[in-house]
């Protein structure tokens, strides 16, 4: 397995300043799972969301919007996954093709 260099966006880096202390607690804390349920029918939300909260072990059940594409789309670039090509050539060559 090669090393990997990893770098932390510089936006980010400013989010790194907690006391060691409180960081080394949230070590030994359990980290929650999440479950994502895409529901067509928007009317069966409030007897989905009753259902999902009786099961043992659920802390919380929320409602969030599915991301449009343009929201993607924004989300991928600020998060560095986007790559700018000169020409369709250097996109190729990027790709390895």
């Amino acid at each position: 397995m090669a090393n990997k260099k990893y770098e932390i966006p510089e936006e980010d880096v400013m989010m790194v300043t907690e006391p060691a202390v409180e960081y080394a607690s949230t070590l030994s804390a359990p980290i929650p799972a999440q479950i994502t349920v895409n529901i067509e029918d928007v009317s069966m939300l409030k007897e989905i969301k009753r259902a999902i909260s009786m099961i043992r072990g659920v802390v919380s059940v929320e409602k969030s919007s599915a991301m449009k594409s343009y929201e993607r789309a924004r989300a991928d670039v600020k998060a560095g996954r986007v790559v700018k090509c000169k020409d369709k050539e250097d996109f190729f060559s990027k790709l390895g093709l």
